[in-house]
């Protein structure tokens, strides 16, 4: 089963839950969804798991449940602190530090208009004359947000000149980036790890002052949030606890800057329910940049929309956000489920030190199943 397919009846499942209120946890709920984690674990036939899974329940603005199963290292049992790559969880960061960065009065380098997400590249960066096409609007910060460039995704169609098994210097990536011209439809999602590589590139190129774009989401993003264990892959915040990667296959893109933006983060599951909270609670963007990152800006199918770093779905009273991760070694799992009547709302974060491993979705579903049981 493809990504695709498997992000929709991930979202389907998600979505069959009854329209109540959140009810209070329990050590029984502890204890179903023990059971639900050691299943997952148990090795089946043609299903991949991971040594160690890591997991935070929130409810109610508070973490309920937060540990870890499996061995993350060694005989280092995995807990609730252990760091792991987040894959594609990084385009949340990446999002939002954009957003710090419209709000925050920046200006567009090469055209000094002020910064918006209406902005196109050609203000932005020299030499993009082949991401326009004739009688199509120009790829803006918009469109790179919502995964609507239509721009080739790099990590499935690799320019010519670069190696996708060895290290890239940004520069040269981005200049390979520039050749390439749009395709598909204009304006229509594709998902897309080049658009989240671009933003990065667009926050360096729009800061205040020089400054790489880790640097600034490190500053606005991750120390503003209080995320005491979220860093970069190969830059990990002080005390981090690193799971070992597990390999299902030959690791490309693993040497720095390939993902820078779209899938270079390192976090835990406490810090993500952080994450999730002060997201929720307004802290990290403005109300009109958090309603940005959630709303229904590109129809992925039937049932499910992108917004800015999440997927989006909703039915009845409830809204649901999301987004997986996978990268080499590791899998990442990351939902917010929200209440449209009361406001109330709870999350599930989970890690997992494999990659390839599939469900995740599913799994965060019974969970979710669980916690709304009253």
């Amino acid at each position: 089963m493809d990504r695709r397919a498997r992000i929709t009846i991930g979202l389907v499942a998600l979505l069959l839950i009854p329209e109540a209120a959140l009810g209070d946890w329990s050590t029984y709920k502890s204890s179903r969804v023990d059971s639900l984690i050691q299943q997952f674990m148990t090795p089946r036939p043609g299903r991949a798991s991971a040594p160690a899974l890591s997991i935070a329940i929130g409810m109610g603005g508070e973490p309920v449940l937060a540990k870890g199963f499996g061995e993350a290292h060694g005989d280092v049992p995995a807990s609730a602190t252990t760091v792991y790559h987040i894959g594609s969880l990084t385009k949340q960061f990446t999002a939002a530090a954009v957003l710090r960065l419209i709000e925050s009065g920046a200006r567009a380098p090469l055209s000094q208009a002020p910064l918006t997400l209406e902005t196109p590249m050609r203000d932005v960066f020299e030499g993009v004359e082949r991401w326009t096409a004739a009688d199509e609007p120009p790829i803006t910060v918009r469109s790179l947000l919502t995964m609507t460039s239509n721009l080739p995704n790099f990590t499935l169609h690799p320019p010519r000149e670069v190696d996708p098994w060895g290290a890239v210097e940004t520069p040269r990536l981005l200049a390979a980036l520039k050749k390439l011209p749009p395709h598909g439809w204009p304006n229509t999602f594709e998902y897309s790890n080049t658009s989240y590589f671009l933003l990065a590139r667009v926050i360096e190129a729009s800061a205040p002052r020089p400054m790489k774009s880790r640097d600034f989401v490190r500053a606005e993003i991750i120390d503003r949030a209080g995320l005491k264990r979220t860093g970069f892959v190969d830059d990990y915040a002080p005390g981090s606890d690193v799971a070992q990667p597990h390999y299902r296959r030959r690791p490309a893109f693993a040497q720095p800057n390939w993902l820078d933006g779209c899938g270079d983060m390192a976090s835990n599951v406490l810090d993500l329910f952080h994450w999730n909270k002060e997201l929720m609670d307004g802290g990290i963007v403005s109300a009109e940049g958090r309603a940005a990152m959630f709303s229904d800006a590109a129809r992925v199918d039937p049932v499910m929309y992108y917004g800015m770093g999440w997927f989006v779905g909703h039915d009845g009273e409830w809204d649901s956000y999301h987004h997986s991760g996978s990268v080499p070694g590791y899998t990442s799992y990351n939902a917010v489920l929200r209440n449209r009547r009361s406001g109330e709302w709870l999350s599930v974060t989970l890690l997992t030190n494999s990659d390839g491993v599939d469900d995740l979705d599913r799994l965060a579903d019974e969970v979710i199943d669980v916690a709304l049981e009253r």
